[in-house]
């Protein structure tokens, strides 16, 4: 069984408080982003670490919700290693992640090879 979560309490406050600003931003940017500067200044003040898929929903600069369209734009860019650009609609601040590489397809193997440990046994 798992251990009990410290400051369950304060967990479901910013998690509360991340949910109503999806819900507010598009009747009220101006509220989406108060309620996410609240919850950024709860999490530094109880000195908890928010996961990193909710750290890049926020612009670092002007706290509003990233999300793709309505509070940022979103680009895809590089041939070598390509990477996202995000960039925030308020205050243009641009962000960058690196994409993971596609899988490729297991080419054909080597003629003396028939599995992946080495030659097949002979019989």
């Amino acid at each position: 069984m798992a251990a009990p979560v410290k400051d369950r309490e304060a967990l479901q406050r910013l998690n509360f408080l991340f949910q109503a600003a999806h819900w507010a931003l598009p009747v009220a940017p101006g509220l989406s982003r108060f309620l996410l500067r609240t919850q950024r200044a709860a999490a530094r003040r109880l000195v908890l670490r928010m996961s990193p898929s909710v750290k890049r929903r926020l612009c670092r600069r002007c706290c509003s919700l990233q999300a793709p369209g309505a509070g940022s734009g979103v680009r895809i860019r590089g041939r070598g290693q390509p990477r996202l650009i995000q960039r925030c609609l308020s205050c243009g601040l641009g962000r960058r992640f690196l994409c993971p590489p596609r899988p490729r397809p297991p080419g054909p193997r080597p003629p003396g090879q028939d599995t992946p440990t080495g030659p097949a046994p002979a019989l």
